[in-house]
């Protein structure tokens, strides 16, 4: 389950990453932005998604789950912060962000709940 769960983290890393550096206008109507965010920004934010998105690719080949529970920890972040600029903004962008996020963040919730569970340990 960890090695799904870090895929689909890695694959909406990448494609999402590809999508905002190269097609930046494309892809923020294609997730329902209602805001401008200029042509620099998306693209920058693109870059970093493809690297982040190829850590966790190579760690999820090589079958490396050391940093695992950090990966929800962050994405337990990605959450709350993803909540906040919603909140903040009303932009529909930050919905389709959080479903994209959340879709792979209850399952691994569920198996670190589940491998560090007290009757697991026993």
């Amino acid at each position: 389950m960890k090695f799904f769960t870090l895929s689909y983290l890695a694959s909406y890393l990448i494609l999402g990453g590809v999508g905002f550096a190269f097609l930046p206008d494309f892809t923020l109507s294609m997730f329902m932005s209602n805001a401008d965010y200029g042509d620099v920004m998306p693209r920058v934010a693109g870059m970093f998604m493809m690297l982040l998105g190829g850590l966790v690719a190579n760690m999820a080949a090589g079958r490396d789950f050391t940093y695992y529970r950090y990966s929800v920890l962050a994405r337990t972040f990605a959450v709350g912060f993803l909540a906040y600029l919603l909140a903040k903004t009303g932009n529909p962008l930050f919905i389709v962000l959080l479903v994209i996020v959340l879709i792979g963040y209850l399952p691994s919730l569920y198996v670190v709940v589940r491998e560090y569970s007290p009757r697991r340990a026993q």
